[in-house]
């Protein structure tokens, strides 16, 4: 038995939309939240949490519209470089965000590394504080993200190229 649907991008891509809508969601009701999503103890000015927050929102919403239209027909009347260079650039961003966080957190959460990943903890990070299985939660989320868009990205790229005209020769 065949999974042709694993290689086709316009499941990963549908995958990863829901991902990014879920991200807009998330980073537009953190924008609406700040003081709740910045924390009591914040110290940091609050028009940098604003405006690092509204670029992810931005870049949330932008990375809908890019991957969809990576394997929708009304996507084909925009430059390509206008849909894979966002695309390329998002699965940068969140292989880098997602990949170590979620790493460290699992070697710590089996005891392999229990002073971090990189060792820089003064004491065993606990296992059994909200804060820890808070953040492996959110680098969770980043990796399912990473998960879904490099298999769109990567497979819509390569049905682009096998799509284009073959040179004619002279």
């Amino acid at each position: 038995m065949r999974f042709d649907s694993v290689k086709s991008p316009t499941g990963w891509a549908y995958a990863a939309a829901v991902w990014l809508a879920l991200s807009f969601v998330w980073h537009l009701q953190m924008g609406i939240m700040y003081r709740d999503a910045m924390g009591a103890d914040s110290t940091g000015p609050v028009w940098i949490f604003l405006a690092y927050d509204g670029l992810i929102t931005a870049m949330s919403l932008a990375g809908v519209v890019c991957v969809l239209a990576a394997v929708k027909p009304w996507g084909r009347r925009l430059p390509p470089w206008s849909v894979r260079w966002p695309l390329w650039f998002g699965c940068a961003l969140l292989t880098l965000r997602g990949v170590p966080g979620l790493v460290e957190n699992i070697t710590v959460a089996t005891g392999l590394t229990p002073y971090g990943l990189l060792g820089m903890e003064e004491e065993p990070l606990d296992t059994g504080l909200w804060e820890f299985w808070k953040d492996m939660v959110i680098n969770s989320f980043f990796f399912l993200g990473a998960v879904t868009l490099v298999p769109a990205t990567v497979l819509s790229a390569r049905r682009a190229g096998s799509a284009r005209p073959a040179p004619r020769r002279v």
